[in-house]
């Protein structure tokens, strides 16, 4: 079942409606995919999801970051002058950097002059919802990719605890996710400019799949401890976890907890909306230089 939510435009429900096509529909053409994480190059579940990707006929090229880059963000290295290791691997690159920097190299090398078709970015154990997305390397990733002008799909698992029990059912949701977005792409790209998808797997699903709203809260935040026995200066970083409701209507946090595959469209813009900036407009009208 697909549950559709109010303000989400019609266009975006029809590429993700989740109902039953012909086969041959579904493998119009292969897509050449440049697939990325921030759990490093060597994650089992990355190269779980390339194997599902690839059977189902597509192209399918790794840039990854070298080492585990988890909760970076869309961190990047702009220090022009210096340097970056990048090792070509069997079925792809190891870039010693973020996964920004894995995505930037990627486009930029191995797909020079000819960009890949999506970027897909995970699976990532653990759910990047609400407010906890901005700190996300896998969803960082999607961003530097629309931000380069190249569809992208980010894909995080909840966790039941320290397991990740649905990363089979959420591996082959995101092949049937990415096979419906080329078969309805037509002839043009996967997704609409600077658009990006961050996709949430329940640890249950419950048989719906929203296009749901970005909350505002934040799952867990940092706590600050002494550490004495760290160092005279330590204070040990430490979760803290909120258990309350999202403020906002429809948010992914609310919808994945309810068992929910949550679907939310992301453009990378920072920016306030429409009526906040006309506030701010006229509180500021008569400020000069």
């Amino acid at each position: 079942m697909f549950r559709r939510l109010a303000l989400v435009p019609l266009l975006l429900l029809a590429l993700l409606a989740m109902g039953t096509a012909p086969a041959q529909a579904l493998h119009r053409q292969p897509l050449r995919i440049l697939l990325t994480n921030d759990d490093g190059y060597s994650s089992t579940y990355l190269h779980q999801l390339r194997q599902a990707l690839v059977a189902a006929g597509h192209e399918v090229t790794v840039v990854a970051p070298a080492a585990d880059a988890s909760a970076s963000g869309t961190q990047i290295n702009a220090k022009f002058g210096s340097t970056i290791e990048a090792a070509k691997q069997d079925d792809g690159w190891a870039v010693g950097g973020s996964p920004s920097d894995a995505v930037s190299f990627g486009t930029r090398v191995p797909f020079a002059g000819d960009p890949p078709d999506l970027v897909v970015s995970g699976p990532n154990p653990g759910e990047n919802v609400a407010a906890a997305a901005t700190y996300s390397g896998t969803v960082g990733a999607a961003i530097t990719a629309i931000t380069a002008g190249v569809p992208a799909v980010a894909v995080s698992i909840a966790r039941d605890g320290s397991a990740v029990p649905s990363v089979a059912q959420a591996i082959q949701f995101t092949v049937r996710l990415v096979d419906r977005l080329a078969a309805t792409a037509g002839n043009g790209p996967v997704l609409p400019a600077r658009t990006a998808l961050n996709v949430n797997y329940p640890v249950t699903p419950n048989g719906t799949v929203s296009v749901a709203h970005l909350g505002s809260s934040l799952p867990y935040s940092a706590g600050y401890t002494p550490a004495p026995e760290a160092c005279a200066l330590c204070y040990r970083i430490v979760p803290i976890a909120d258990p309350g409701p999202d403020p906002v209507q429809d948010a992914d946090r609310t919808l994945l907890a309810a068992g929910n595959v949550t679907i939310t469209p992301l453009d990378g813009s920072w920016e306030a909306a429409s009526a906040t900036s006309s506030a701010i407009r006229l509180r500021l009208r008569s400020l000069t230089p």
